[in-house]
């Protein structure tokens, strides 16, 4: 029972709100806060063609202030909600890239990174990812995992 009580809380999960910090079709950038004065930046980067042309392709990376250091880092594990983060990114932020992109993007790429003592092909973090997008697909763009810790998002053409 302890898993079921633990699957509804994230399908009931709330979202922490977000601000658009940067827009240059390059890089567009997310900020939020959650409850504990935790800051995140989520990222999309396109990845360009030759010299500096726009493809239709980005990818992913999202982030946590570290104090240590005083900048960004993707490995700093901080204590917090992890579905209201997930929720965050993969629903709301990610929804609305995709539509401020519509015209640019049509593919996603992201990765479910590690944590230091993780040794499994595929990491905790992807396979929560996966859980959200399987139960909260993306309207137009079809899912795809091949067993690794890269998850594609992929514009459907009609």
């Amino acid at each position: 029972m302890k898993h079921i009580h633990n699957y509804n809380l994230f399908l009931e999960s709330n979202s922490y709100v977000n601000y658009l910090s940067r827009d240059n079709n390059y890089y567009v950038d997310y900020t939020f806060e959650d409850d504990l004065g935790n800051r995140f930046l989520v990222q999309f980067k396109n990845t360009t063609i030759g010299k500096g042309d726009l493809s239709k392709e980005y990818t992913m990376s999202y982030f946590v202030w570290d104090e240590d250091i005083q900048d960004w880092s993707v490995s700093k594990l901080v204590e917090s909600s992890p579905w209201k983060i997930v929720s965050t990114v993969l629903g709301d932020i990610v929804n609305d890239f995709l539509k401020r992109k519509s015209f640019l993007c049509n593919k996603l790429q992201f990765e479910g990174l590690a944590k230091e003592n993780e040794k499994n092909y595929m990491t905790q973090r992807t396979k929560m990812y996966l859980r959200y997008l399987t139960n909260n697909p993306i309207f137009n763009f079809k899912m795809s995992n091949y067993g690794n810790n890269i998850i594609t998002l992929t514009k459907i053409n009609k």
